[in-house]
């Protein structure tokens, strides 16, 4: 076997481990705020924490707000360490590995999104209750970038795997 894909084997095996190692602080981390000091860690958002700080609003209302990043969090992780899984058994071009970084990809978009509709979500429940709310709705222009970036190495590697085949077929 060549080298250097022994060499990528073996970064993807160390790479798999840290997003589960450092997945695993990550929740560990958010459930210790919690447990610790009632803190919810997993937002930004100026009107979620300003709800959070509320003792009169519902923070099982609040976390299920918060649900649909948090699994999608967890599904990403499931697929990156799927992908880096193939990775390390030497399967770069296979079509499991495509699966998982289309996965991936959507993934992503639909975290964009889910972002945008919980933005929404909190705001209009801050308004309900409070009479008035300054909903701001941000786009982060670097996932977007991130997402375009993606579907161009989604596109590459199909574009490898066919020279990868008509190699073969040539020898």
């Amino acid at each position: 076997m060549n080298a250097n894909i022994q060499k990528l084997m073996n970064i993807s095996s160390i790479f798999r481990m840290l997003v589960l190692i450092g997945a695993a602080i990550v929740i560990a981390y958010l459930i210790y705020a919690y447990v610790a000091y009632g803190d919810m860690r997993f937002s930004g958002d100026a009107l979620y924490m300003q709800l959070w700080q509320d003792s009169s609003v519902s923070r099982i209302l609040l976390l299920a707000f918060k649900l649909p990043s948090f699994l999608m969090f967890i599904i990403g992780v499931y697929w990156l360490q799927r992908l880096l899984s193939y990775y390390q058994n030497g399967l770069f071009f296979g079509p499991q590995a495509m699966r998982c970084y289309l996965w991936l990809v959507w993934i992503k978009l639909f975290d964009l999104i889910i972002d945008i509709v919980e933005t929404l979500a909190v705001g209009y429940y801050y308004r309900n209750l409070h009479g008035s709310a300054h909903i701001e709705v941000s786009i982060d222009f670097g996932n977007i970038t991130t997402i375009l970036l993606m579907l161009v190495i989604v596109y590459l590697l199909k574009a490898a795997k066919e020279i990868d085949a008509e190699n073969k077929e040539f020898v």
